[in-house]
């Protein structure tokens, strides 16, 4: 107990953080290999698959608005501010309180347009039973926005604090409930892709559990705060903002993905949600996990108007995660498809689905070094308060990639999405560094 008490306060410097969060990242992947080949041998990648996948889109860019980095990015630099305990629990609890009632709102919505958004947007060639399931999936998963909204404010302030324990404990207990849902599904095959689906729900249950605990530590108290004219939560919104839409805007890449995916056929969906699995890996495990972990330092160097020190911490950091980088996209693009056949072809998984993923995960995997740089450009950026910068650079990338699909696209077939996703991605890593590069000079 004493042990798990300390680990609960530690506060952790960039190394020490990087290791942690790099292995919270490499046990959720290797959790997470486990969770798509039992997936893949149990539902291929046919219509239910396709189903499961797509049914994820429209709740999943919810939970990105509120909960993929805006309120880290917002609330580290704000409450590093205010140096009282009392401000920051007030402004924690004023957060919650607005962003649960937004948040509760936007689900609500969101299940009710659903049955639109599927036939109209997301699958609107696909038969019409297989739409019908996505539906009903896709309702399901909406349970998901609200609890890891509150999950992402508190995760932030532990971020703060750099108190990266709870944070990583709730990675990786993302992938154990869907494994148990699969499984499920495998013993009593008539519950079929909801069992997952209700493993997806679980996951962010026990995600709160963890970062709940961790809160404990910081001796905060939970309480009602609606306060909308608190100054502070004014400025955390004004930060929000951007980085909720640039990531929701990152994010809807995938549905812009997804639809292209199904007009080449049911089979090209799961292949790049497959080979996106396996390049966003090493993504996190590198860029995720180092930029987390830099993050509060950089942020804290910046209030304290130290620029030198966040400049020389930034371009070290930067140089370490491509050095990293290289060795992995040598390795995967020579021995990928080894490796999907060892870890993936299973049951229903054939030998042709894993050359499907192989020939995306090969594009997709040339970007790697652009996606960790784009990460850590983006954390320096946040750093120094400029949130709106990324969102114009993501939403210059969407409109590139969309633009380079519709009319090359369809000569590319099955790899024009990975090609084209790379592409961009590298476009806007040169963007981001140049504004860098002219902030800390």
């Amino acid at each position: 107990m004493a042990v798990w008490k300390a680990w609960v306060v530690r506060q952790f410097g960039v190394a020490d953080a990087a290791v942690v969060m790099a292995v919270a990242f490499a046990c959720s992947a290797l959790l997470g290999i486990i969770r798509q080949t039992m997936l893949g041998a149990t539902f291929s990648d046919g219509a239910e698959a396709a189903a499961y996948y797509a049914a994820a889109r429209l709740p999943e860019t919810f939970i990105t608005f509120v909960s993929g980095g805006a309120f880290t990015a917002a609330l580290v630099p704000v409450l590093l501010s205010e140096r009282e305990h009392a401000h920051q629990q007030q402004l924690l609890n004023v957060v919650l309180t607005i962003v649960g009632v937004a948040v509760a709102v936007l689900s609500l919505l969101g299940i009710l347009a659903s049955s639109w958004f599927v036939r109209t947007v997301l699958l609107p060639g696909i038969d019409a039973e297989t739409q019908q399931l996505t539906i009903h999936v896709s309702r399901l998963l909406f349970v998901q926005p609200l609890l890891l909204a509150v999950v992402s404010v508190l995760s932030a302030a532990l971020t703060a604090h750099k108190r990266f324990a709870m944070i990583a404990f709730a990675y990786v207990v993302h992938n154990p409930t869907i494994i148990i849902g699969i499984w499920v599904a495998q013993q009593w095959p008539n519950l079929g892709i909801y069992a997952p689906a209700t493993g997806l729900v679980l996951a962010a249950v026990a995600k709160l559990c963890f970062v709940w605990v961790g809160m404990r530590g910081l001796q905060w108290k939970m309480a009602w705060a609606w306060q909308p004219q608190l100054p502070q939560l004014r400025r955390v919104l004004w930060l929000a903002l951007p980085t909720a839409l640039s990531v929701t805007v990152n994010y809807a890449g995938s549905i812009v993905d997804t639809s292209f995916a199904a007009q080449v056929g049911v089979t090209t969906v799961a292949a790049i949600y497959s080979g996106w699995l396996l390049a966003d890996m090493p993504a996190r495990l590198i860029g995720s996990a180092i930029g987390q972990a830099v993050f509060p330092h950089l942020a804290d160097a910046i209030v304290q108007q130290n620029i030198r020190a966040a400049r020389l911490l930034f371009w070290r950091t930067l140089l370490v995660a491509v050095a990293l980088a290289i060795p992995i996209v040598i390795m995967l693009w020579f021995f990928g498809r080894w490796g999907i056949a060892v870890v993936l072809e299973r049951g229903a998984f054939d030998s042709a689905a894993g050359d499907r993923t192989y020939a995306v995960l090969q594009w997709y995997i040339i970007g790697l070094p652009a996606y960790i740089m784009t990460e850590l450009l983006s954390r320096m950026l946040n750093a120094m308060q400029n949130t709106h910068t990324p969102l114009l650079t993501n939403m210059m990338q969407l409109s590139a990639k969309w633009a380079i699909l519709r009319w090359f696209g369809s000569g590319w077939g099955l790899v024009a999405v990975p090609m084209a996703h790379a592409l961009t991605c590298y476009v806007e890593t040169l963007v981001l560094a140049a504004f860098v590069w002219r902030k800390v000079r």
